[in-house]
């Protein structure tokens, strides 16, 4: 029996020292593929709306988002100053043509998930779900979150709710080789939607707001407001919509002022919120 295994033993050995190569080669093309799929994602934002100009010769550093989520942060810095981020995600669909999409993107020295907001705790796991992102504390007897963007913690008895973002089928979100071919600019600088309220009055308003008409609506006249509940309706998180987005004049993104300008794509935004349009108030005179 020792020398039918031994016998055994040597083409095994040989067949797991073939595979070697081919795996290494298979890592080294997702590597390339991945790196040239950011430069050319952040080439093509930066050069269609000037709110990112700074992205432009940026450095960017990526770190895997969650446990087996095939997620990953792209931070990008200028001068040793953050100016932004995206968020990939990996389709396990075969079919697809590219493995990667474009979850989230954002510009300013606010990301999500900064190490300068992150819980202190070395078990806080940073779970990516849009607007619900989340770092998720575990301690002996229960969890707790804190916000992703603001480092502000949840109460104990919050709970995270099912993904959306994750769920959302590949064909509504940018892929390879998409261009950001049409951009809107609504509000040019930062805005807090409680300065304006007309929203709350249309919270139970279940009419539906499409692209189109956010699309055409004028500058300057009117605001558009998001209204997200989040963590089974534990909170209401309301957004001052600032830009519009459309790649390849099919795939639109929206977006909103949160602690700088943050992009969604609209088929999440819609699904997980509600738009608001109102008349824009008149200063006080």
């Amino acid at each position: 029996m020792t020398r039918r295994l031994s016998s055994l033993l040597v083409p095994l050995l040989a067949i797991f020292l073939l595979a070697q190569p081919v795996v290494a080669q298979e890592e080294g093309n997702w590597d390339k593929q991945f790196q040239a799929q950011i430069s050319e994602w952040i080439q093509a934002i930066a050069k269609r709306d000037k709110q990112f100009q700074q992205w432009q010769d940026g450095s960017t550093q990526i770190q895997t988002l969650g446990a087996n989520q095939h997620q990953w942060l792209v931070s990008i810095t200028k001068s040793g100053k953050q100016v932004g981020y995206m968020v990939i995600g990996e389709t396990p669909d075969p079919k697809q043509q590219s493995r990667f999409v474009l979850l989230e993107y954002g510009v300013g020295e606010f990301i999500l998930f900064d190490d300068a907001f992150a819980p202190v705790e070395v078990s806080a796991e940073p779970v990516y779900d849009g607007f619900a992102s989340h770092w998720l504390v575990a301690y002996e007897q229960t969890n707790r979150m804190v916000n992703a963007k603001t480092g502000e913690a949840y109460p104990a008895m919050f709970a995270p709710g099912a993904s959306v973002i994750n769920k959302l089928p590949a064909d509504s979100l940018v892929t390879l080789d998409e261009q950001l071919t049409q951009t809107r600019v609504l509000e040019q600088t930062t805005q807090d939607p409680f300065d304006q309220i007309s929203w709350m009055h249309q919270l139970h308003d279940n009419s539906t707001i499409t692209w189109n008409q956010l699309w055409q609506q004028p500058e300057s006249h009117v605001r558009v407001t998001l209204t997200v509940p989040l963590h089974h309706d534990q909170v209401l998180a309301p957004f001052v919509v600032g830009s519009l987005h459309l790649w390849n004049d099919q795939h639109p993104y929206i977006g909103v002022w949160d602690e700088g300008l943050r992009f969604v794509p609209y088929s999440y935004a819609k699904e997980v919120g509600q738009f608001h349009i109102n008349e824009r108030s008149s200063p006080a005179g």
